[in-house]
């Protein structure tokens, strides 16, 4: 009867060692599984690397460019003609359409001078052939007023900027 405890003993140390093993591999597949699927972010952003969303990143960037050059020209070759903006606002009297996003643009710039324009990308949202990037804007520039002696001016916060895929190209629908 000794004999028999003594094997029955042995087995059961053999097994709880080999579910032992086989816990501390599942452990550490599982482990590496995780650490190598962290996704690798765009540098000195928040937003994931993938294509498309270099895409829209370089789409803004290439706006933010135009701002501090003042080129409304390249800004309007970026907007799509279906541009709608309320202004964050309810009222429709500051409401700017593609129509008049000219305008206003040549208007402000003649009235600007030293615009500096950065911007932190914080996320990206697609869906479908839509996309809406939050930032975080902050903007300095001197503003002429015809009456008034020129000011500085600074403006930070965060924005989005809505965009529509149209033939393979990002274009800007609101948020300028």
């Amino acid at each position: 009867m000794m004999v028999m405890t003594v094997t029955r003993a042995t087995r059961v140390m053999r097994v709880t060692r080999n579910m032992a093993k086989r816990v501390l591999l599942l452990v550490f597949c599982a482990a590496t599984i995780v650490g190598c699927n962290k996704q690798k972010l765009i540098p000195n952003t928040k937003i994931h690397d993938n294509k498309i969303n270099r895409e829209l990143i370089r789409v803004i960037a290439r706006y933010r460019d135009a701002m501090v050059h003042k080129d409304a020209v390249q800004i309007l070759t970026m907007v799509h003609p279906t541009y709608q903006d309320q202004a964050g606002t309810p009222e429709p009297e500051d409401d700017v359409d593609f129509n008049q996003l000219k305008g206003l643009l040549e208007g402000r710039f003649q009235r600007t001078e030293r615009i500096r324009y950065r911007i932190e990308f914080q996320r990206v949202d697609i869906r479908g052939r839509e996309a809406s990037v939050d930032t975080w804007i902050d903007a300095t520039f001197v503003y002429k007023h015809p009456d008034q002696m020129p000011r500085y001016r600074r403006f930070a916060d965060y924005h989005r900027y809505r965009l529509l895929n149209e033939d393979g190209k990002w274009l800007f629908i609101g948020g300028l």
